[in-house]
Formats: C-alpha cells, sequence, structure tokens
C-alpha cells in the first residue's frame, strides 16, 4: 500500500467504528441504575452488623468526647430514667427531676401535667443497667437534613432493654432511640457539603459483605468520614437531636401504658466541676389535646386552635409522607400519655367532645374554610386522625383500618407501637430469623420514601423534601 494512502485508511476504519458505537448505542436501552437496599442503607436491623453498637459503648464516647471525668456509662443511662423521680426519693440530687415544677400541687413539665414518677424510675437504681440493653438497629435519616444544608441529617441507634420484667411480659417494652443530628463541616457550602454522607449510605447497598459494612458503619457512627464528626458526639444530641424513649408498662395484664419522652445530652458544670446529664424535653407535634377541645376557652386554647387552622393546608396533601404540621411548643407536651386519658393523645376525641360548643362550633367551621381552600375533600375528623398520624403516639402506634380520607392509608403493621421489634425477627443475608423486624409501614411505606431522596440528591442535587 503507497504511504500516502494510509491515513485515508486510517480515517476510514475510524468512521466505521463510530458508526457502530452509535448505531449500537441507538438500539441498546440506556442503563439503569441499580436500586439501593432498605436492609442495607436505610434500616440496618442484621444482628451481626449491630451487635457491637452497644449503649455503653456509645455512652462511653460520649462521655469521653465531654471531658467529663470520673462518670460512667451506667450512672449516665441511670441518671436519665432518675429524671422520672421525684426529688425526695431520687439518686442524683443536683439533675433534673418530674416534680421540679408543681401547678396546683401536679408535677408539670412546659405548663402540662406529667407522670411522677413513672414505672421505669426503678431504673435509676439498677445495677449494671447500660449492660441490659441490647441494640436492635441503625437507622438512616438523610432525608431529615434541610434543603439549606444546616445540618446533614439524622443518624439513630435504637437500643431494647432486656431484664426479668420484659422478658416474663410481653406487655413491657423500654426503647431508647438515638437520634443524632450530623453537622455540616463546611456550612458555606451548604446542602452540597453532605454528600459525602448521602453517597456513604448509598454506598452500603453495594457493599456485599457484612463485615465490611459493619466496619464501614462503625467508622460513621464512631470516628466520622473524613472531615466529619462522628455520629456519636455530644453536640449531636442537644438541641436539634436527642434520644427519644419508648416506655410501655403492663397494669397487671390488661391495661398498656405506652408513652413517648424526648430528652436532651447537656454537659453541666458548676463549683464542683462539670458533669453530661440527660435533660427532659418536650415532645415534637404532641399538643395537650384537651386543647382541641371546645368547651376550653382559656387565651392557650384558643391560641392552640388558631394555630392548628393554620396546618391545615399541608395535614390536607394527599400523600403518606408529605403531610406535616408544625406546632409551636408553648402548647407541646413533655410525654405522651401523662394522665391515661385518651382525650389527651387523641385530638379526634377532644375535638369531638366539644364540637356542639360556640368554640368548638367556630373551630371545626375555621377547618373546614382551610380543607375548602385547599380543594380537599376529607372531614374535619379525618384531618384531626392525620395531625395524629404526625405524633409519636400515632407514627408508632396506628395501623391499617385508620381512617384517614382521601388517598392516605396505611398498611398493617406491627400491632404494638415499635418499630423495630426485638420480638418478630426476619430473615436476612445471615440466614433465617437473623435480623430485628422493621415494621411494614416504615419498610413499605416510608422507607422508599427515604431512598427517593437520597437517590434524587445525588443525581441532581435536589433537596430534601418532608417526610414521615
Amino acid at each position: 500500500m503507497p504511504r500516502r494512502q494510509v491515513p485515508i485508511f486510517l480515517i476510514a476504519i475510524g468512521v466505521a467504528i463510530l458508526f457502530i458505537a452509535a448505531k449500537n448505542r441507538a438500539v441498546r436501552p440506556p442503563e439503569v441504575p441499580k436500586p439501593l437496599s432498605v436492609t442495607r442503607s436505610f434500616e440496618i436491623t442484621d444482628k451481626s452488623i449491630v451487635a457491637p453498637f452497644t449503649l455503653d459503648r456509645v455512652l462511653t464516647q460520649l462521655i469521653a468526647r465531654s471531658g467529663v471525668a470520673g462518670l460512667t456509662s451506667d450512672q449516665l443511662i441511670r441518671q436519665m430514667f432518675d429524671t422520672q423521680n421525684p426529688r425526695a426519693s431520687a439518686s442524683d440530687a443536683n439533675g433534673p427531676h418530674c416534680d421540679d415544677t408543681l401547678i396546683s400541687g401536679v408535677a408539670s413539665f412546659n405548663g402540662f401535667p406529667r407522670r411522677c414518677p413513672t414505672p421505669e424510675g426503678k431504673l435509676a437504681r439498677v445495677e449494671n443497667l447500660a449492660q441490659q440493653f441490647f441494640t436492635i438497629g441503625l437507622a438512616n435519616r438523610f432525608d431529615q437534613t434541610p434543603p439549606d444544608g444546616s445540618n446533614c441529617g439524622q443518624y439513630r441507634l435504637v437500643f431494647a432493654h432486656k431484664d426479668s420484667e420484659t422478658a416474663s411480659n410481653s406487655l413491657v417494652r423500654r426503647h431508647l432511640i438515638f437520634e443524632a443530628v450530623l453537622p455540616n463541616p463546611n456550612p458555606s457550602l451548604g446542602l452540597a457539603a453532605c454528600r459525602p454522607v448521602a453517597q456513604f449510605w448509598s454506598d452500603l447497598s453495594f457493599v456485599d459483605s457484612m463485615d465490611e459494612r459493619r466496619a464501614r458503619l462503625e467508622k460513621f457512627y464512631f470516628e466520622g468520614l473524613d472531615g466529619f464528626a462522628p455520629v456519636v458526639d455530644p453536640p449531636n444530641f442537644a438541641d436539634a437531636g436527642g434520644i427519644r424513649t419508648l416506655q410501655q408498662s403492663a397494669d397487671g395484664n390488661t391495661n398498656v401504658s405506652a408513652r413517648f419522652y424526648q430528652f436532651r445530652l447537656a454537659k453541666q458544670c458548676d463549683s464542683s466541676g462539670c458533669t453530661l446529664r440527660f435533660t427532659p424535653d418536650i415532645l415534637e407535634n404532641s399538643p395537650f389535646g384537651r386543647l382541641f377541645n371546645g368547651t376550653m376557652t382559656t387565651q392557650q386554647a384558643r391560641a392552640a386552635r388558631t394555630e392548628f387552622v393554620k396546618q391545615v393546608s399541608t395535614l390536607a396533601i394527599e400523600d403518606l409522607n408529605l403531610i406535616r404540621m408544625r406546632i409551636p411548643r408553648d402548647y407541646l407536651m413533655a410525654e405522651s400519655d401523662p394522665l391515661g386519658v385518651s382525650e389527651v393523645t387523641f385530638f379526634d376525641l377532644a375535638f369531638d367532645t366539644g364540637r356542639t360548643s360556640s368554640d368548638g362550633i367556630a373551630f371545626e367551621a375555621a377547618i373546614q374554610s382551610e380543607l375548602d381552600r385547599a380543594g380537599s375533600k376529607i372531614t374535619p375528623d379525618q384531618l384531626m386522625k392525620r395531625a395524629e398520624e404526625t405524633t409519636c403516639v400515632g407514627c408508632h402506634g396506628f395501623n391499617g383500618g385508620v381512617d384517614f380520607g382521601g388517598s392516605v392509608k396505611l398498611v398493617i403493621g406491627f400491632q404494638g407501637n415499635q418499630m423495630f421489634s426485638e420480638d418478630i425477627l426476619a430473615d436476612g443475608e445471615a440466614g433465617a430469623k437473623t435480623r430485628y423486624g422493621v415494621d411494614p409501614i416504615a419498610e413499605k411505606q416510608f422507607a422508599p420514601h427515604r431512598m427517593q431522596i437520597l437517590t434524587d440528591f445525588l443525581r441532581s442535587g435536589t433537596p430534601p423534601v418532608h417526610s414521615q
């Protein structure tokens, strides 16, 4: 072949290759990204993975990183339950207690009644209490990241208590839900600075080795990703973050009381030195239900009902994952069932009790007006059930069959208040019954929405939207 023809020959080959490649691209369907795994990236309950995340290890790290000397993990967790004892019989004389505030002789918090003591207050005197808890789950709540990236989401550890009482009576249940809010290490970058966290959780879906996933999760929780604080760090459990408890006791074997509480972790110092304490706080979106009873005509009750009417449009959204309300602190309780009276916990009962009063009639009319404005066909009663669903009691306790109106429905979930269960086991990668159970409502209805939020953010930077 003459030398001058070589370039022409090579060009012809190149054109042919490009033509074939273009043709193949035209007929080959685009690659579909592999879906994320709920059990690897969102709700991790494999026994072999979660076992090392012990309560003792978590509390010990919190104490060490706080710089407090002379405090043990056992003392710290016992102090949490000591807040539910009256001061006269308390173990920690300088800490907060359930009778610190009395209104007309009744133990109160934020202006509303609370139990004093609780049945669980006795745990403050149990030796080696931290060792009686075991880990049943880790949860990825990147979906809780604010759109402005002021933090990088919430990451949970769930512990269950096991002693002779819980072993002998299935109606007794005590869960601790450590809900750490991870700070954004570079706020000037906004939401973009949180990408490594989102990528971390996404990547877990494609790591087949359970040992490797456990090692990565341990680094994330106890050491931190490069440039990030670890999840287990005292500031992450103050203010925005905290510790929520499910405390379920039984009166005989018939009456069950399931109560939720909220705590913040605080470093407190005086002339004798510093210590860490769990301090009680209010429960988000858990107003004192009787405020919605129209026969209550106090300034506070009327203001609470006015505030509730402002929430109608977001409660009327026809999507289980998007319905929401934001009730101001002034109307919120520290305990979800302080009196054992249904009207305090369930808004629809209080609403119905007072609906024929003059204030009740006006309240219902205001709700209906906002429903009409939103173009919603649901009833005020159904709206009240939606409001209850956003509380701890509703989210954990409601099940299939609750009438929310419209297209908002729940599947049949666990018969109880736990989202992660130490009693109901599921098959996992390690074999039969090797995972702690996850409530079908969380696994089938909430998790896919959270998965979509994470996927959308990684693909296009879409900010997280509201999720349950």
